[in-house]
């Protein structure tokens, strides 16, 4: 899962391992902390596979060795740029790294990423307005739990107002992508 965001990061410039593991930690969704047990076996297998190499960091007086991106690398990046996302626990997170990642991909490519996620997040919302209706139903009957139904009721309008945002913030990349082919 981290190797998209890892090669997306390596196409705009070398980096550190240090850098690229505060690139990855905050684009999780939730954020977390990686440690670096984590980070470097993962730089050091994309590294084994042909996809980094590293150099040596002239600009540091310690030596310090930064991770730059091959051509394999770059291929497969853009292929897991092309390949669509599960519908799981790890979806947010892997759009979150192929957002990050879009300046690497043509502008069709950036399309379909968009029409992806545009069809996750109205199918959420779409489930958490059915829950909604059934919700506001069951408040009426006279046995209903009112406050825990109130407060699923107040967790439903905030997933609601989370998944409004990304389709707001989803048709301004398309004027921005729209802008962008007129060029």
């Amino acid at each position: 899962m981290y190797e998209l965001l890892i090669l997306g990061a390596l196409m705009s410039r070398n980096m550190s391992g240090y850098k690229l593991r505060k690139v990855l930690e905050s684009s999780l969704v939730p954020r977390r902390e990686i440690s670096n047990g984590s980070m470097y076996p993962l730089l050091a297998k994309l590294e084994d596979k042909g996809y980094i190499e590293f150099l040596a960091d002239n600009t540091d007086s310690r030596n310090k060795k930064v991770a730059q991106i091959t051509a394999a690398g770059k291929d497969r990046f853009l292929d897991l740029m092309a390949q669509p996302i599960a519908d799981d626990a790890k979806r947010e997170s892997l759009y979150r790294f192929k957002f990050r990642g879009m300046p690497g991909v043509d502008v069709a490519q950036q399309t379909l990423i968009l029409d992806d996620y545009e069809r996750q997040t109205q199918q959420d919302r779409n489930i958490y307005e059915g829950v909604r209706s059934h919700l506001q139903h069951t408040l009426k009957e006279p046995t209903a739990n009112k406050p825990y139904l109130n407060w699923s009721m107040r967790n439903l309008a905030l997933s609601i107002a989370l998944c409004d945002t990304k389709l707001t913030w989803i048709k301004d990349c398309r004027k921005v992508l729209a802008q962008k082919d007129g060029d």
